[in-house]
């Protein structure tokens, strides 16, 4: 059995399709909504905590040494999988470090690299990049009627993204949306759809294997990803095959006027890209390995 305690209404969907993504593997998960302290297994007829159990979580830091050390000593196994970059919080000696040195293993997003983990006495991470929906849950891509040339979802809170605004703004037919409202499901596959191009940026873009999980939410849903380049991203997809990469902000104004002026290329690209998706980067493939991970290290039978 595993019991996930996390993020599960919204605005925090994530959580959820790796929930259905174990349902989908046919694993036992019981799900429990950390913002109601009730909500937690073994009260209020919830299923209690076994020797061989598995609590799982996205959210070590938000949980007390305490319930953590409990659950341990009723034979659970900790598990978790997270998506932030915590190298650079103030707070992770305090909140994430002690957590994490708990657990029987940890999954992240932040790059490939184990060795600060390593350093910090975190010897049980594993690299585990997000993923997209998987195709039952969207519908497949069809291109309907383009209201943007150019789309960016999410805030603009820092001076990078406010520049890359302003600089798509003055150049092309840009809109930015998603920044009040979360947008998510059919939603999301209607703007990709009807958007010529979905703008990428991610919170570091100088570490090898962590970059925003924009690139497979974005084709997953049908659209043409033109994102800023990281380290190694290339391994996952082609640039000009599958996606569009830009280097700076000068070579973004170059990259998107290019592939405005090749739809049909940008056409041919944005089908690669969501085929490669679905084949390789849904929740149900990342779950499988990670499911994978937690066998090898003698964590599941």
């Amino acid at each position: 059995m595993i019991h996930y305690i996390s993020y599960f209404d919204p605005p925090w969907h994530t959580e959820r399709y790796i929930a259905d993504a174990l349902d989908h593997h046919l694993v036992p998960c019981t799900r429990y909504q950390f913002l109601n302290p009730a909500d937690r297994p073994g009260r209020g007829g919830r299923p209690a905590v076994k020797p061989g159990d598995i609590l799982l979580t996205s959210i070590p830091h938000r949980l007390s040494l305490a319930e953590l050390l409990d659950y341990k000593a009723r034979g659970a196994y900790l598990v978790c999988w997270y998506f932030d970059w915590i190298w650079q919080l103030r707070n992770r000696a305090n909140h994430y470090l002690p957590r994490l040195r708990l657990m029987d293993a940890v999954f992240s997003t932040d790059g490939f690299s184990d060795a600060e983990y390593v350093r910090n006495g975190i010897n049980c991470r594993h690299y585990l990049p997000q993923a997209a929906v998987p195709l039952d849950s969207l519908p497949p891509p069809t291109r309907g009627t383009v209201k943007h040339d150019v789309v960016f979802l999410g805030h603009l809170r820092t001076s990078d993204r406010k520049e890359l605004a302003r600089r798509l703004r003055a150049n092309f037919d840009f809109a930015n949306l998603g920044a009040g409202t979360r947008i998510w499901g059919r939603a999301l596959s209607d703007v990709c759809q009807s958007t010529a191009i979905m703008i990428g940026t991610n919170y570091r873009n100088d570490v090898p294997g962590y970059w925003s999980n924009r690139c497979y939410v974005t084709m997953g849903a049908g659209g043409f990803y033109l994102g800023q380049r990281v380290p190694r991203l290339d391994r996952s997809f082609q640039n000009g095959v599958h996606c569009g990469f830009f280097d700076d902000l000068d070579d973004l104004i170059i990259q998107t006027a290019w592939w405005l002026a090749h739809p049909v290329d940008r056409e041919d690209c944005r089908l690669r890209g969501y085929a490669l998706i679905q084949q390789r980067h849904t929740y149900n493939d990342r779950v499988g390995q990670l499911l994978d991970a937690l066998r090898a290290r003698g964590l599941l039978p």
